[in-house]
């Protein structure tokens, strides 16, 4: 049995593009390290080139997630790998007395970004769908995603695994003892094994409330490696951002206090970490008074929004202020977006496993935020819960990084924001 579960020509074609992929990231990074060394530094070339070479490496290493079954390289990969690549030439050039301005490489980086973005955009295009075998159930209550063929598999002597990229299973059936030998096997051979929870987890980032255990929970205690390297990252982003921060902050402060006059400064209750209150500050955004009839969440076409206020909420300008709260370390850069305590009573009487948000630091941006955006009511709420969980479950630098990136695309171009 074994013998047949031997990796499929779709799985070796991916392989071998992801190689391919890697190998163009590099060339990229080594033509900007030379440009980077020629352009900033003529009389000690080759220690620019090392800084150059060892910062990019060190970026993309990072930024690279785990390999999962149905994941492609993301795109959002080609922004956080020069963005981490930035901050990390600054500091080692200045460790090398380089005297390097810390925004001078941002023309190479976006050469770089720009170069990773087009080659992901022709990989994948090459990339062939992977084929997934159904143990259970119908194929077509499965869900449609154009880099998933599904194969239904009839009996599991007839089964050619070689042709198969993973086999899927749906745990509402109760599987045969032959089936049920079969995925242990598989599993043996390092065939993968998605159950339909699983696949749905892969394909739209978020997981299934009603398929989730208190078991399947990963709990982020505060003495976990990645928080606390998360938070000295944190502290030390604010620090470099602040040459772009404070002018930013200054003409908006400014605009604010032309359109509607003062205060400038919105400040409110919030729910933090393990349930604890703190105050959220934000440049203000609505009419003043705008909450004089108790909490309610912002809607599309929102009347107490004013003109500028929309304006600065698509471009999240108006989260800015919240940097004073990462530094007092009531939030973080990223993580669920803090909620009214009004709000988290009423959502934690009416929605399981609501208070699971609160196990990690509320972010300035989320998971949430950037797949789905501002919630106006219980259900979007909901959904929304379904992308902070999905990244409590997968804590980690990779998908802060995703995160990042795709922040700093809606940023730039408005795109993504509600």
């Amino acid at each position: 049995m074994i013998s047949r579960l031997h990796p499929s020509i779709q799985t070796r074609s991916r392989s071998r593009l992801f190689n391919l992929l890697a190998w163009s990231d590099l060339a990229l990074a080594i033509g900007m390290s030379v440009m980077g060394a020629l352009l900033f530094s003529y009389d000690r070339v080759w220690v620019a080139l090392c800084i150059w070479l060892i910062s990019s490496l060190i970026a993309w290493i990072l930024t690279r997630g785990p390999r999962r079954t149905l994941a492609l390289d993301p795109y959002a990969r080609a922004v956080s790998t020069p963005l981490l690549t930035l901050p990390l030439v600054w500091c080692l050039g200045q460790v090398a007395d380089l005297n390097m301005p810390l925004l001078s490489p941002m023309p190479l980086l976006l050469f770089w970004g720009v170069g990773m973005g087009v080659a992901r955009l022709v990989f994948r295009r090459q990339m062939p769908p992977v084929l997934l075998g159904v143990c259970s159930g119908e194929t077509n209550l499965l869900p449609s995603e154009s880099r998933v063929h599904y194969v239904r598999l009839e009996h599991p002597d007839e089964i050619r695994l070689a042709e198969i990229d993973a086999l899927l299973f749906d745990s509402r059936y109760a599987l045969t003892p032959e089936w049920r030998k079969l995925i242990l096997q598989a599993q043996t051979a390092g065939t993968p094994i998605l159950t339909l929870a699983e696949l749905n987890e892969e394909l739209y980032g978020r997981v299934a409330l009603e398929d989730l255990h208190i078991t399947g929970l990963k709990t982020v205690e505060s003495h976990d490696t990645y928080a606390v390297v998360k938070q000295v990252l944190d502290v030390m982003a604010v620090f470099l951002s602040l040459p772009i921060l404070l002018p930013i902050s200054l003409i908006v402060a400014l605009l604010v206090a032309f359109d509607t006059g003062r205060p400038i400064l919105f400040l409110q209750w919030r729910i933090g970490e393990r349930g604890k209150p703190f105050r959220i500050v934000k440049f203000r955004t609505m009419k003043r008074d705008s909450e004089s009839n108790g909490a309610a969440f912002a809607s599309v076409g929102d009347l107490r929004v004013t003109q500028l206020g929309y304006l600065l909420r698509k471009y999240r300008l108006d989260e800015i202020p919240q940097f004073l709260n990462v530094l007092r370390g009531e939030m973080s850069i990223i993580g669920p977006r803090p909620e009214q305590k009004a709000f988290v009573e009423e959502f934690e009487r009416k929605i399981d496993f609501y208070a699971v948000r609160h196990l990690v630091k509320p972010g300035i941006t989320g998971w949430a935020q950037v797949m789905q955006g501002y919630a106006a009511g219980a259900d979007e709420t909901l959904e929304k819960l379904r992308y902070d969980i999905f990244y409590i479950r997968n804590f980690s630098f990779w998908l802060d990084a995703r995160i990042v990136a795709k922040t700093v695309w809606t940023i730039l171009t408005g795109f993504g924001a509600r």
